[in-house]
């Protein structure tokens, strides 16, 4: 089929977006790990568990009272698993990277 003489239009998208201005604080620091309990959000990612681990016992070590509630991302990002954490946990630490 001949292109000749047919307009052709192509749309060009600005891939920088434009990201919404909120800005949040940062959370307050603890005072103290004591009695605390702390969420371990696993990302699946390669020895992020092993490394989590290893968080969690230099933890323990300097505060034996602390406990920990433990969930793993699935491979969708379907499911927000920060939200088992809210209101069960005082403090958080995240496996992210690869």
């Amino acid at each position: 089929m001949s292109t000749i003489g047919v307009e052709a239009t192509m749309r060009l998208v600005n891939p920088l977006g434009f990201p919404d201005k909120m800005q949040h604080a940062l959370a307050a620091r603890l005072k103290s790990l004591e009695g605390k309990t702390i969420g371990i959000i696993d990302n699946i990612k390669p020895n992020a568990g092993l490394f989590l681990s290893y968080i969690e016992e230099m933890l323990l070590k300097d505060n034996p009272t602390l406990r920990f509630m433990k969930v793993r991302k699935n491979f969708t990002s379907s499911r927000l698993i920060a939200d088992e954490l809210v209101g069960k946990v005082q403090g958080v630490v995240n496996a992210w990277g690869d």
